[in-house]
């Protein structure tokens, strides 16, 4: 994670640094995304080594919530700074419309800055892959920052892309978007960018309020709980809930007519439990043998 951290630093100086050659604030933009990653990463670090603590009697549970609320974090602050530059740009758009002036850009020096955020933007994001594989994509902390990078790197290469193209356009018909360009760029990149954070806030949103919504999950587990239940026992119902990469399983259990010792049942537990520790490796399991319905316990 210390390696992230360092790589945000860097392109967050490198990127306020260019901006006050540039005056583009499409750099600005993307230096300031990349202080707030720096920032938030600090965060991270610690909420990292909290997550991998044993859980304790107050939080039987352990510290994932932690993961999750990070995540809710990270997501305020993209959205954050998505809104303000998206207002920001619109309100240059409009006194140039009016006026017919604006705060001239050098494009210059942004077509380098371009290629040297590409280029570290990618060796992170591989960096991050690496590490999502390595605890089998259950960090949604991991997964937020690969979301993160992947972002930057579009924001960082659609700059210097434009800003290329832009040159071509000077002494045609379209010399107009000129000095505006630097805007136009932050708020297509805004309205194209605006779905990531929507969605890690939606996620974060629903691990908080333990809502199930892990059908794909419950397709993995559920055929292979089924055989090993006795003749006679049915599996009423499997819930399943998240907090950052920790999933916690409730399997319900009719056991009809037929009578287990307790040394058989605590066998069926032990073998549940196995079967999810395969599939999520951070995981709490619990197993509850009930004639209920599922309808009965929720009333």
């Amino acid at each position: 994670m210390s390696y992230i951290l360092w790589a945000y630093v860097l392109m967050a100086v490198v990127g306020i640094g260019t901006f006050a050659f540039s005056n583009s604030e499409a750099v600005l933009i993307d230096g300031v995304f990349n202080f707030i990653s720096a920032f938030s990463m600090i965060i991270g670090i610690k909420i990292s080594k909290l997550v991998a603590k044993k859980p304790t009697k107050s939080l039987p549970f352990g510290f994932a919530m932690y993961e999750t609320l990070y995540t809710l974090f990270k997501g305020l602050l993209i959205f954050g700074v998505l809104v303000l530059a998206g207002v920001s740009n619109s309100f240059k758009i409009y006194d140039y419309i009016v006026t017919g002036s604006v705060e001239q850009v050098n494009g210059g020096s942004i077509i380098y800055y371009s290629i040297l955020m590409v280029i570290i933007c990618s060796l992170v994001y591989l960096y991050i892959a690496a590490q999502c594989k390595k605890v089998n994509n259950q960090s949604i902390m991991l997964q937020t920052e690969k979301i993160a990078v992947f972002q930057n790197a579009i924001i960082s290469g659609a700059i210097g892309v434009v800003f290329l193209l832009v040159g071509f356009l000077e002494n045609t018909s379209l010399a107009f978007i000129v000095p505006i360009a630097d805007s136009i760029i932050v708020l297509v990149l805004c309205v194209f960018l605006f779905n990531d954070p929507v969605k890690i806030l939606k996620n974060a949103f629903n691990e908080l309020i333990i809502k199930d919504i892990h059908n794909a999950m419950r397709e993995k587990i559920t055929p292979k709980v089924l055989p090993i239940l006795p003749l006679g026992y049915s599996l009423n119902h499997v819930s399943i809930n998240r907090l950052g990469r920790t999933y916690y399983f409730l399997f319900l259990i009719n056991p009809s007519k037929v009578n287990l010792s307790l040394t058989e049942i605590e066998n069926i537990q032990d073998s549940i439990k196995n079967i999810v520790k395969s599939e999520a490796p951070f995981s709490f399991t619990d197993v509850i043998f009930s004639s209920k319905s599922v309808d009965d316990w929720e009333d």
